[in-house]
């Protein structure tokens, strides 16, 4: 079955895990209070616990409404999307020009989306992480479970791990490796290279542990995410031959393939396809009341016009520069960003059938829809992740969906292959890479280019638009201030490609020191 990590499924089993956060470790359990027969011995000493506890591990990726206790809301919506997309000026928050955060490169240490939610939730997931690794080593070597289920799992823990700090180390630079539940939790950060060393080792020992694929449980990770972790954190240590190698590797996968249609990547009825690599996977719905602790996707509401939500509209709205940005005949364009006037093109959406809605467009080019906020929307509007035709809006009776959030996927991995074979001079193999992903872009054959850097930047941004990696890659280039520059004519100060370290961190630990600038 699919892993839907959900309250429901994580079981009292999880009331052994210490929520484990950079600034204390704390003994509160995450779930059932009833837990004085549950130890570790019990917990890891039959594989059905074992898998559950790995699960819990997983879920700690998935917050996105209310969260859990002292842990900050909807990341995946407002951090890692915003992240990825706010960054670099493709997709903003209905800002206001004059105060933004992105827009003056100026995001605020204690009220910044993206500052103040990847930093807990990953180190929790880090936290949880490391317990269960500690564990699920002993129980291995003591046989308590299935070695080979054991060894399985151990890497799925490896990796997991490594994604989070993956991207603690690509929004903040320097960040705290902690790798032991005996770590000190005040503990100063680390050199960013060493934190990408340390996911080239984790990776390196995942890959030989994990399965190309699962018969069914669908959404945990593969000896595909390993390799592109990998390949990744070579690419950031300058280990371009090294990173050719880790993506080449992917080749090997018996399910891993581009989408024929670039369309059906994010299709509601596509979930875990076989072009995702690392998909968060979610529930369809769930309680609506304020207190509510369901980890349900939000990204839809948050993306559609607020002319049809009546709310929301927060985090889908890409420029009118990204959509000038394809070129003619790039199908990316139509399943990217929706333009005023404009059909949706998913067959399962027609725009009239919601509710107070009488037209089937996004607006009209003469009015076009921006939520009666013309200064600061755009009357552009995503549509990666608005394809569930469920979803009606705020008021309304459905609300959440259960499209996956793609944080990897296997047209990222070939421009990123493209881009590490460039560097380290095996330009052959970099064109070709870069060009089976236009090539789809065109359904076929698309235009000529030479492949350089600044091409590749474009490809980046085309593809992965509206996902969940596109600034890590930019930033990786070392191209990031050039790319403002070039495609909204900003400057971008140097120091604000990362983010500041949360206020409260460093009021917590006195160990901590602010990213330069902020």
């Amino acid at each position: 079955m699919n892993i839907k990590m959900i309250n429901t499924k994580r079981m009292a089993l999880l009331a052994v895990f210490a929520l484990v956060t950079l600034v204390a470790c704390s003994e509160e359990f995450l779930i059932d209070t009833n837990n004085k027969d549950l130890t570790g011995e019990v917990v890891f000493g039959s594989d059905a616990t074992a898998v559950a506890v790995v699960t819990g591990v997983y879920d700690a990726f998935q917050n996105d409404s209310q969260g859990d206790s002292g842990i900050p809301n909807e990341y995946n919506v407002k951090g890692v999307h915003r992240w990825a997309n706010s960054t670099g000026l493709d997709f903003l928050n209905n800002e206001n020009p004059e105060t933004s955060d992105y827009l003056n490169f100026n995001p605020d240490p204690s009220t910044s989306d993206v500052a103040v939610k990847i930093w807990p939730n990953h180190y929790r997931q880090i936290g949880r992480a490391n317990i269960a690794l500690e564990n699920m080593r002993l129980a291995v070597e003591n046989e308590n479970i299935t070695v080979d289920l054991g060894n399985r799992l151990i890497g799925e823990l490896l990796v997991l791990r490594a994604i989070s700090y993956q991207y603690l180390a690509e929004v903040y630079g320097d960040v705290p490796l902690m790798l032991s539940t005996e770590d000190d939790p005040f503990r100063a950060r680390d050199p960013q290279d060493a934190v990408f060393q340390q996911i080239v080792t984790d990776a390196e020992e995942a890959i030989d542990l994990l399965p190309w694929v699962y018969d069914a449980e669908k959404g945990r990770v593969t000896k595909a995410t390993a390799y592109t972790v990998l390949g990744n954190a070579h690419m950031w240590l300058g280990q371009y031959g090294d990173a050719v190698t880790a993506y080449e590797a992917l080749e090997n996968s018996p399910v891993l393939d581009l989408e024929a249609d670039f369309f059906d990547i994010h299709a509601v009825d596509n979930p875990n396809g076989k072009e995702s690599i690392f998909e968060i996977q979610w529930a369809a719905n769930g309680d609506l009341g304020w207190n509510r602790n369901d980890e349900v996707n939000i990204l839809q509401l948050f993306a559609m016009p607020t002319d049809i939500t009546g709310g929301g509209g927060f985090t889908g709205i890409p420029s009118k520069e990204l959509y000038d940005a394809f070129e003619p005949g790039d199908t990316r364009r139509m399943a990217t960003v929706i333009a005023p006037g404009e059909e949706h093109p998913d067959p399962n959406i027609n725009i009239i059938d919601y509710d107070g809605v009488e037209i089937n467009t996004v607006g009209t080019v003469a009015e076009p829809w921006t939520g009666g906020s013309p200064e600061t929307r755009s009357g552009y509007w995503a549509i990666k992740s608005w394809r569930d035709p469920n979803i009606e809006g705020w008021g309304r009776s459905v609300l959440f969906g259960g499209q996956g959030h793609i944080w990897m996927r296997y047209g990222g991995v070939l421009l990123s292959l493209s881009e590490a074979a460039l560097k380290d001079g095996q330009t052959a193999k970099a064109q070709a890479a870069f060009d089976r992903v236009r090539n789809r872009a065109w359904g076929g054959t698309a235009p000529a280019k030479t492949v350089t850097m600044d091409a590749l930047l474009q490809e980046y941004r085309l593809e992965l638009a509206g996902e969940f990696s596109l600034w890590g890659v930019v930033r990786r280039s070392g191209e990031a201030v050039k790319f403002v520059q070039d495609n909204y004519g900003l400057t971008m100060p140097t120091d604000r490609q990362i983010y500041p370290i949360p206020s409260d961190q460093l009021s917590a630990n006195p160990n901590l020191v602010q990213n330069p600038g902020y």
